[in-house]
Order: structure tokens, then sequence, then C-alpha cells
């Protein structure tokens, strides 16, 4: 599936006023009992940060590969996540994390094929993961308050704070507890996802704050702060 995702810089001291701001168009996320909930998610990568370096280098075309879970969820969802341009197409999958670890390791070992030969998009991330010899790079942490649209089941709005990373401690079966800030966390990353158009109710928010669109990566920021001193992102 096509979609947009447009993402902006807001002060985490305004997110309460935003939500409630937008509280009469969206429904809160089946999954957000109130104060939000913890996205954990392992990013891999090549020995040399391929993808990282596609996403500097403003490339049209790029991917990148993620393992993530919602809060304390035994499942896993397996992604590949492909940008051409504006549009973002997404292939996943939703594992125990166990399968996860037994099928695709930590990139040191092969990929047992014989689990996943009728599984497209599992056979697409063996692929990845052989051919570019990806490993796990980075984790990312962070807390998420999450809408939907009220009459636009298609609309979906995060606000996500308290982003933090690790480089070492990248077991998508045991989240890290602290790492470092990926970005000030007087900041929030305010996203906007649709598949066609955005409703004139939440461009006129838009409007109404001066938001101004950013071209930000929670992972590229974590790398960058990482291993290059801040100086890309």
């Amino acid at each position: 599936m096509n979609r947009f995702e447009v993402k902006y810089l807001v002060a985490t001291k305004t997110v309460p006023a935003l939500l409630q701001e937008v509280e009469a168009y969206t429904i809160r996320d089946i999954h957000d009992q109130g104060n939000g909930y913890g996205v954990y998610s392992v990013y891999w990568d090549t020995h040399d940060f391929q993808f990282f370096w596609e996403k500097i280098e403003g490339m049209k075309f790029r991917r990148k590969l993620r393992f993530r879970r919602y809060g304390d969820a035994p499942a896993v969802f397996a992604e590949v996540k492909q940008r051409e341009d504006r549009t973002v197409q997404k292939r996943r999958l939703v594992w125990p994390a166990s399968r996860v670890d037994s099928i695709f390791g930590d990139g040191d070992r092969g990929v047992d094929w014989d689990q996943i030969a009728d599984d497209t998009v599992a056979t697409e991330i063996g692929m990845l993961i052989e051919r570019l010899r990806l490993k796990p790079r980075m984790a990312i942490s962070y807390r998420r308050r999450a809408l939907m649209g009220s009459f636009d089941p298609e609309l979906r709005l995060t606000f996500d704070g308290r982003i933090q990373y690790s480089s070492t401690m990248l077991d998508i079966g045991r989240p890290f507890e602290t790492g470092r800030y990926a970005l000030d966390p007087r900041a929030t990353v305010f996203e906007v996802k649709y598949n066609h158009r955005a409703p004139a109710w939440l461009v006129k928010v838009v409007a109404r704050h001066g938001f101004q669109m950013v071209r930000m990566s929670k992972y590229c920021n974590a790398v960058d702060r990482c291993y290059y001193g801040g100086q890309l992102t």
C-alpha cells in the first residue's frame, strides 16, 4: 500500500493541548490506554551503514529493515519499509519473538530457508539479510501517543517522544531500559500518515501552528549521534 508520511517537530510541552485540539476528529488507538505505549525497534544495516547513507544522501528510492515490538506484546513485527520519493510502502509479518530469532538470528548464521519457503515477506527479508550481509546495528525506544481519524480510518496521527537509542543492546526480545537521546526530549515527532490526502481540518491545524515539515529518521539521528558526532542530521 502506498502511504504518505509527513513529520513535524513540536515542543513536547504542547502535545497535551494538540491532543485536545484534534480530539473532535480522532479516536484513540486501541493500544493507547491514556498515557501512550512503548515502541521498541531494532534496525538492521550493512557494516558500513548503507541504509543510513542512502537517507543522508537523499536517494529517492531506499529501503530499511527493522524488527519492532509494541509495549510488552510477545509478537514482533518484521518490516521492510520502502520509500519512493514521497510515498512509502511497507511489507511486514507478525511472529513470536522466538520464531524471529530462530529464523533470522543476529545475521551471523544463515537464514533458515526451510521454515519460510512459502512466505513472500519472510523470503524478501531473508534475501536482504544474506545478499547485503545485514546485522542488527541500532535499537530505538520511545513513547508513542497514537490517534486515528474518526471519519477517515486511513488517517493516523502519532506523537513520539523520549526517543532513545542503544548500539550495543540489540535483542528484539529484551528492550533496553535506558539509552542515550537521539532527539532532545523537549521535542516530539508529530507524524501524519494518510493514503490519499490529509483532511482539511488537519491542514488548518498545521497552518494555524505554523508547523514546518521535516525530513528526519529516528534511526539516522541515532546513528549520526552515536558514530558521527551528530553532524549529519
